[in-house]
């Protein structure tokens, strides 16, 4: 189990890249290759890629099940 970032007017998904945040367009990736084991994990990458994203409407956090 564990949570999945997307970027929602993107419809883009979180993946590491270089020590970095990088993205996907495939949801299948994120998962194999961006998956947070923790929700306050998730929540604190996506304000370090943007810290005046709004959560359900510039992001998503998905529950990997």
């Amino acid at each position: 189990m564990g949570y999945i970032v997307k970027l929602i007017p993107e419809n883009l998904y979180f993946v590491p890249h270089d020590n970095e945040i990088g993205t996907t367009e495939f949801r299948s990736k994120a998962v194999a290759e961006g998956l947070f084991y923790d929700y306050a994990e998730a929540t604190a990458m996506v304000k370090l890629y943007n810290k005046d994203m709004l959560q359900d409407v510039d992001y998503e956090i998905e529950l990997i099940e």
